[in-house]
């Protein structure tokens, strides 16, 4: 090692015992990775193997504990290369994730019916995979697994707190490539050589996009769950990091010697936009969003979108989940129509005077449909084909829900400023909507915020049960119900204790987003956390600070806008 490294890693060395009183963890030294091998002598053996195999005690105990398998023939092949669905393989077996059968792929490259479909599903939060030029979301299953790759996924499976841990100047002195390191891994290498994990090769390179051989795959897998240390925290005081081997992974059976379990983690993936504000349509490599005012999804995963930041001019735009391109539906003469009141009073309804604000889903009928103002209150159909689903004769309100009951009748609410009232109405296909409820006049649940410039930013929704509406909005963050016979309006539970950014009603549960993380919320009051922001990874690196929009697709991930990013996300919860 030369003077100048030496030098380096010494005032590393110094920079650390003076932030922590205490160097949170001996540096190792170059090529310890592929040492301390396993005292035990294992029964299982490969006739190319031989004992004297540098790695032939690393590859006997990772196969008895059927982590790693050899072929048919009796051999190990320790020197064939590891591929990406390989190593998936590998850190399943060795960590106790469960590889479960899905009906469904988070990669465009991996098929269901592919063997190792369950394992990459089974460690998509651990092992980053790589968006393309037009926009699909690749794992790369049979290209070699890389050192850098692997080193990311063990840190992650470890539960180490990069973003507390990582000290990038150690690994600067310590390796002559680390330019060559890719930035979102170089947290990850840190954290790893910093708890010997990794420690690189004796030419003080640590190779990070080198792919790695059987028998090095052996080696990492067991420094990493066997014998590398587990000190998570950052070190302070007295503390210090103890070299204690880790616990080994065993069988089932021996609940008391297994690894403690793994912190449950969602990846995030980028559906569409985060490629800056806009209104562009196509591709997902190209098409921009604005900000999303409204947003449902159907059966399909079709993603439905009121987009714009004037409330007076949103667009109706579609994410197609088949095509992975983003579409607008104008609004033309089709949603032209002559409204009759008092039966002999005609109003004609230009289309562009059509301000839509609010869009719902039916999903029994599997229908989208679009609610607004034009000259009165009216909710449109928008597929198979744009007509009136019915209407109110009120005017200029805003909406606040639409929903629908077990007998396919509409009801929505809608508040209305200029008289200080939200109303509930009830309409049948193409008819107009009869008033169900009023908080005028104590019948009903008031949406209202105080302040006009509260209006549009207060979101509501409902869920309509048999005989009552239950509401919940974000402004008053009260849970109410209006039930309607005998007429009964109570409030259930009111939530102070937390900001409300946004919510949806979902199969007969509220959901509410506060920051990153979504709390569930029952008919009854109940609160619980449906999912912490802290356990999001990030598979583009972009994070969220807050969601803005949300909702669930048909196989029950949760589906978010971030206006920050402007980008429509998929939390993947299955």
């Amino acid at each position: 090692m030369s003077v100048k490294k030496i030098t380096s890693l010494f005032i590393t060395a110094l920079i650390l015992f003076s932030m922590f009183g205490t160097a949170s963890a001996a540096l190792p030294g170059y090529g310890e990775e592929l040492q301390n091998a396993p005292s035990s002598t294992s029964t299982v053996t490969f006739t190319d193997v031989p004992t004297t195999h540098w790695a032939s005690k690393y590859i006997s105990e990772m196969a008895s504990r059927k982590v790693l398998e050899g072929y048919p023939d009796g051999k190990f092949r320790p020197e064939n290369q590891v591929s990406r669905a390989e190593f998936a393989t590998i850190i399943v077996k060795a960590s106790g994730l469960q590889a479960k059968k899905v009906n469904y792929s988070s990669f465009s490259d991996v098929k269901t019916t592919d063997w190792y479909s369950p394992f990459i599903e089974a460690v998509k939060d651990y092992m980053t995979g790589y968006r393309t030029a037009d926009g699909s979301y690749i794992f790369n299953p049979t290209a070699p697994a890389l050192r850098e790759d692997i080193t990311v996924a063990l840190v992650k499976l470890k539960g180490y707190d990069v973003s507390r841990l990582a000290n990038r100047s150690i690994i600067e002195a310590m390796f002559k490539d680390y330019a060559g390191i890719s930035e979102a891994a170089k947290d990850y290498v840190a954290v790893a050589v910093e708890n010997g994990l990794v420690s690189g090769y004796q030419d003080e390179t640590f190779r990070p996009q080198a792919s790695i051989t059987r028998a090095e795959a052996a080696t990492l897998l067991w420094r990493a769950y066997q014998y590398g240390n587990d000190n998570k925290s950052v070190g302070g005081g007295n503390q210090t990091t103890t070299t204690t081997p880790t616990p080994p992974v065993t069988q089932p059976t021996s609940p008391t010697t297994q690894q403690p379990p793994l912190p449950v983690k969602f990846s995030v993936d980028t559906l569409v936009g985060g490629l800056g504000k806009g209104q562009i349509d196509g591709p997902v490599r190209q098409a921009k969003i604005s900000e999303v005012q409204s947003m449902v999804i159907d059966k399909d995963n079709n993603i439905f979108f009121l987009d714009g930041d004037d409330r007076n001019f949103l667009k109706i735009r579609k994410f197609n989940n088949a095509n992975g391109t983003v579409e607008t539906k104008t609004i033309d003469r089709t949603f032209d129509w002559d409204y009759i009141a008092d039966d002999k009073t005609v109003t004609h309804l230009d289309y562009s005077k059509f301000k839509p604000q609010k869009l719902a889903y039916n999903g029994a009928s599997n229908k989208v449909y679009v609610g607004g103002t034009n000259h009165i209150d009216i909710i449109y159909e928008l597929s198979p084909v744009v007509q009136v689903a019915t209407y109110s004769s009120d005017s200029n309100g805003k909406f606040d829900f639409i929903g629908f009951d077990n007998h396919q009748s509409l009801t929505f609410g809608v508040s209305y400023y200029g008289n200080g009232s939200t109303k509930i109405f009830q309409g049948e296909k193409g008819g107009q909507a009869s008033s169900l409820a009023n908080s005028k006049e104590s019948t009903g649940v008031d949406l209202l915020p105080r302040s006009i410039d509260d209006l549009y930013r207060t979101m509501s929704d409902a869920i309509i049960a048999e005989q009552a509406i239950y509401t919940l909005n974000t402004y008053n963050k009260s849970l109410s119900k209006v039930q309607l016979y005998p007429r009964k309006v109570e409030t259930i539970a009111t939530f102070n204790n937390i900001e409300f950014d946004c919510l949806v009603a979902h199969e007969g549960k509220f959901y509410v987003a506060s920051g990153t993380t979504i709390y569930e919320i029952g008919l009854d009051g109940s609160r619980s956390i449906y999912l912490d922001g802290k356990d999001l990874t990030y598979n583009d690196g972009n994070p969220i600070n807050k969601i803005s929009q949300l909702s669930f697709d048909s196989n029950g991930n949760v589906i978010v806008y971030d206006d920050d990013n402007k980008a429509i996300r998929r939390i993947n919860l299955v």
